[in-house]
């Protein structure tokens, strides 16, 4: 997947503007990317080795058992309400339910985590990923309560949303042509993702909603606005991430004690 680079705005001698597609960043792209993806891995490898063995006999796509991922963290709705575990909020975008499902998530990322992490900021990434995640472990504990899930689709789901208010909060300041192609990249990335979605029972929809939308709403405080003197709505926009943030942190505590599901 190929995604647009950071515009930067230039003035010239006559006074005339233009863009032009660069990338200029202070942080170094691989720093929280290859962090996020080396934990993943070693996550893997202690659920194969420590506890399971090479290979789990009762994972026939090779990783863990279900057993061994509830201990180490998986997402279940019983012990984060009840236990009051909620660390297995956090947990679960480390852990991979078996060698491909690692791999696909680890593609992902490298094919886009990259681009964005120069947009952004490391910091501003790592923020996203996070809270992405834990927005999609949110939906997924109150729609599926029941069932253990783990994976990073929901904070994968996240940069994405993220990006789509990105375009959406600089579309004056970007050319039409390369943001109108990247939002249709994006989007159908986003079609093909729910449809694979709503044909398999062994994909966590909740989780990939939950972190798109978590995405989106904290972006709009994390993500860089290329003309910020030209933007009389940046306040707003900050300020309405940190809001939505918070309400969706809010709801979720309401959900779990006030309308337990079984």
């Amino acid at each position: 997947m190929v995604l647009l680079e950071e515009f930067h705005f230039l003035h010239n001698d006559c006074g005339d503007s233009k863009y032009f597609l660069a990338i200029h960043s202070d942080c170094d792209p691989q720093n929280v990317n290859n962090t996020f993806q080396g934990m993943q891995i070693v996550a893997m490898m202690v659920g194969h080795f420590f506890f399971d063995g090479a290979l789990s006999k009762t994972n026939q796509l090779g990783g863990p058992s279900p057993l061994t991922l509830r201990y180490m963290g998986a997402k279940y709705t019983p012990l984060i309400r009840d236990d009051f575990e909620y660390w297995r909020l956090v947990t679960p975008i480390f852990l991979h339910a078996n060698i491909m499902h690692l791999a696909m998530n680890l593609f992902f990322l490298s094919q886009v985590g990259y681009t964005f992490e120069l947009r952004w900021g490391s910091w501003q990434i790592a923020l996203l990923f996070l809270l992405s995640g834990i927005s999609g472990d949110m939906f997924s504990a109150i729609g599926n309560p029941g069932v253990d899930s783990v994976g990073a689709s929901g904070c994968l789901f996240g940069l994405l949303g993220a990006d789509i208010v990105y375009m959406y909060i600089n579309w004056d300041f970007i050319p039409k042509p390369l943001a109108q192609c990247e939002m249709c990249i994006i989007c159908g990335l986003l079609l093909l993702n729910a449809m694979s979605g709503g044909s398999s029972n062994t994909i966590d929809n909740y989780a990939h909603f939950g972190g798109f939308v978590g995405g989106a709403v904290a972006s709009f405080s994390l993500v860089k606005l290329l003309r910020p003197e030209e933007e009389p709505r940046k306040d707003l926009y900050r300020k309405g991430g940190l809001i939505g943030t918070l309400a969706i942190w809010i709801s979720f505590f309401l959900a779990l004690y006030l309308f337990p599901a079984e």
